[in-house]
């Protein structure tokens, strides 16, 4: 049942020329993976896969801030494919957040920056969480779904 409603809310997406996020990642300033969220791509990758991607983007985004011919260059922001766009965001801490979405995909670095948002309020907030460990936090998980589906409703009415 899972499996269609997704399939459908893409159908959905694709008629009124909205773009899907297909996952979001969280990567530590060691380039550490902490968090994970897929969001029904087509292609599910296993844990092993999602390591493997958070550290080769953490790798390249730090080889490009070396090689960069502009001084002060923070790294790569956006990534573009053909099937896919890499959009990342690196807080002032090295915390790295970056989404993997349709090509074309608008806004979201402001949604990039309002889920930095809420990892400060109630990842690093939360008494018991420990720096650079892997996330688990409930309401963490409930506000950031809820801020990707007003994301998606508010690209529908556009």
């Amino acid at each position: 049942m899972k499996f269609s409603i997704v399939y459908g809310f893409q159908i959905l997406a694709k008629a009124f020329g909205m773009a899907a996020i297909y996952s979001l990642y969280i990567i530590n300033k060691s380039g550490g993976l902490i968090y994970y969220k897929d969001y029904g791509s087509a292609g599910r990758m296993d844990t092993n896969d999602t390591l493997r991607v958070a550290s080769l983007w953490h790798s390249m985004h730090a080889i490009s801030q070396q090689l960069s011919p502009v001084s002060g260059c923070s790294g790569i922001e956006l990534l573009q494919a053909d099937t896919f766009d890499l959009h990342c965001f690196q807080s002032l801490t090295g915390t790295k957040f970056f989404a993997v979405c349709e090509p074309g995909t608008q806004q979201i670095e402001s949604l990039l920056k309002y889920i930095y948002e809420l990892y400060t309020d109630y990842v690093l907030k939360n008494p018991f969480y420990e720096i650079e460990m892997p996330i688990r936090c409930e309401l963490f998980d409930i506000n950031l779904t809820q801020s990707v589906q007003k994301d998606r409703v508010a690209l529908l009415g556009q």
